[in-house]
């Protein structure tokens, strides 16, 4: 009996991981290593937990663009965003606020298959909605690193 609970705790505290959603108690930092956080392990503690958590994070601007999760999904499953997905490592860059209520955030990943990528994740401080003073993603762009990057 007491295996079974250890299991069920076990269990519930590693999917605890993958459903936060967007607070003001997180800083832009905190948004980003969440959303990468989970990308990193994509399909635990169930398929396509860190897409979702990544959905969860993206700004309603960005989700009026992107549209539904399944589109979302199917966007950063294309070259440009793959390395993301299950990526090996990460290194962030320094947060700039480039407003009151607007940030990025530099990063390179290495993806699952040895792939180098820069980004530059964009996010914005929302000022209403149900979401109000949280951080939230409005946009992450594929950068050309260079040469001397691209031979890491």
């Amino acid at each position: 009996m007491r295996w079974l609970f250890c299991l069920i705790i076990g269990v519930s505290s590693v999917s605890l991981g993958f459903d936060k959603t967007p607070s003001p108690k997180f800083s832009p930092m905190d948004v980003v290593e969440i959303v990468l956080g989970g990308m990193a392990d994509n399909d635990s503690p169930t398929p396509d937990a860190g897409l979702q958590q990544a959905f969860q994070f993206a700004s309603p601007s960005n989700k009026r663009t992107i549209g539904p999760f399944w589109h979302f999904k199917a966007i950063v499953e294309q070259p440009a965003y793959a390395p993301l997905i299950n990526h090996g490592s990460r290194t962030l860059g320094k947060l700039k606020f480039t407003g009151n209520n607007a940030a990025s955030v530099p990063l390179v990943v290495v993806g699952i298959n040895g792939e180098v990528a820069g980004y530059l994740w964009s996010l914005s401080k929302q000022t209403g909605g149900s979401y109000v003073d949280s951080w939230m993603t409005d946009s992450v762009v594929r950068v050309p690193l260079g040469p001397k990057l691209n031979a890491l």
